[in-house]
């Protein structure tokens, strides 16, 4: 098949990597398919065509961004790609929209292809805005503008890959036509080759400082915890500045917090993350709104016993005693308690181990993935009022998925 993808495909080493998006693209090419993905990017002057080492070509479609981008109503970017789906998506089988969040769909309806897509819903910006601690913010103003599209997009598509109950809720009462098919994410196969050794005293956060996963509460949590037992440690991984660190200690003066039980991690790799797990003996995630966090799949994957809390689609992930425990928001005493009993309960840790793995194998299954996916995509292809030739999208000579600083 000749594949389209329109998805927030990381192109900087400072991006999120966004495994799922990678590790799918691979399994795609390497299946024999033809897949173009195209992101927009404020970063670059001019279109970049990168035909990178794992077999698929990724296109880099340049915006204006900054204010002009604001002040547009995100129009800069909506305008770039649809000019781009205009002239290039009608030599695609089907295309597929990674996220609601970017207005990539947008750029498509108004394109008005006869191209069928699919959306794969990720997080739900329209809600999760509403949870968003600073309500007079620079991110609250775009979250509140990029709900706006998102809204429009759902009502207006027919297709959408949806993981948890809670995501498949939200399509279904935006769009009661909406065809939904469920399909989870691939994850890394690092995490289901890793075995966990159980001798670890350390709790891991992976939420860096992004407002939503409350890094916050979790220094609270930990700053209570550690009183009682000053052998544990914090180890936090994703990006978190020295001065917002500083200034949340400062301002929630949680004293027991050292350099020596606080490690700082910073981006890790697939690898990196495992050697993390071992030190280990729970990942805790004290979000306050969530769909399907990758974090805790793939510690799930990896047999790394989590606590998360029950919002969102989470409840999706966690069978609460058997793959994990699950915690209410924001209870703080909660948190600590249970962190606490597992902490204490060898048998539990390895009890949560052995169900999350077995579990997240079935889930997570590579195989199972990729066949609902193709399933899904020729499906949508038959649907085309015209076929689409069957091209080899324009590439270069490019193996380096760096773009230009």
């Amino acid at each position: 098949m000749n594949i389209l993808w329109l998805a927030p495909y990381p192109i900087r080493p400072d991006e999120h990597p966004a495994p799922w998006l990678v590790t799918l693209a691979a399994e795609l090419a390497r299946d024999g398919h033809h897949l173009s993905i195209v992101t927009p990017s404020p970063r670059v002057q001019q279109q970049h065509r990168i035909q990178t080492d794992q077999g698929y070509q990724l296109i880099i479609v340049p915006y204006k961004g900054g204010i002009r981008h604001l002040l547009s109503g995100f129009r800069t970017q909506i305008g770039a790609m649809r000019d781009f789906l205009k002239e290039e998506a009608a030599s695609f089988d089907v295309i597929h929209v990674h996220g609601t969040e970017m207005q990539l769909a947008s750029s498509l309806q108004e394109a008005a292809v006869r191209t069928p897509y699919i959306i794969s819903i990720q997080g739900i910006i329209s809600l999760y805005k509403n949870v968003l601690p600073q309500k007079f913010s620079k991110r609250f103003l775009y979250w509140s503008l990029s709900a706006r599209y998102e809204r429009k997009e759902v009502r207006r598509s027919l297709h959408f890959f949806c993981r948890t109950e809670w995501d498949q809720h939200f399509v279904r009462h935006m769009n009661p036509r909406a065809s939904v098919t469920a399909c989870w994410e691939m994850l890394r196969p690092e995490f289901f080759q890793y075995r966990h050794p159980f001798s670890g005293k350390g709790i891991l956060f992976m939420g860096g400082d992004n407002p939503l996963k409350a890094l916050a509460l979790c220094l609270r949590v930990f700053s209570r915890l550690v009183v009682r037992h000053p052998d544990l440690r914090l180890h936090i991984v994703g990006s978190v500045s020295a001065d917002h660190y500083q200034r949340l200690v400062h301002r929630l003066d949680v004293r027991p917090l050292s350099r020596e039980n606080v490690v700082f991690h910073g981006s890790l790799d697939a690898a990196g993350i495992c050697r993390v797990y071992a030190d280990c003996f729970c990942l805790y995630h004290p979000s306050l709104i969530d769909n399907s966090p990758n974090s805790v799949c793939e510690a799930q994957a990896a047999g790394l016993p989590v606590v998360v809390t029950r919002v969102g689609g989470v409840s999706s992930l966690v069978d609460d005693g058997r793959t994990g425990l699950l915690v209410r928001k924001n209870d703080e005493e909660g948190h600590v308690t249970t962190i606490k009993r597992l902490y204490h309960d060898s048998g539990l840790q390895r009890w949560l181990s052995r169900n999350s793995h077995e579990m997240a194998c079935q889930r997570h299954d590579a195989g199972t993935i990729l066949e609902t996916t193709l399933r899904t995509y020729r499906m949508l292809a038959a649907t085309a009022p015209v076929p689409a030739a069957l091209t080899v999208p324009n590439t270069t000579s490019y193996v380096n998925t760096q773009i230009p600083a």
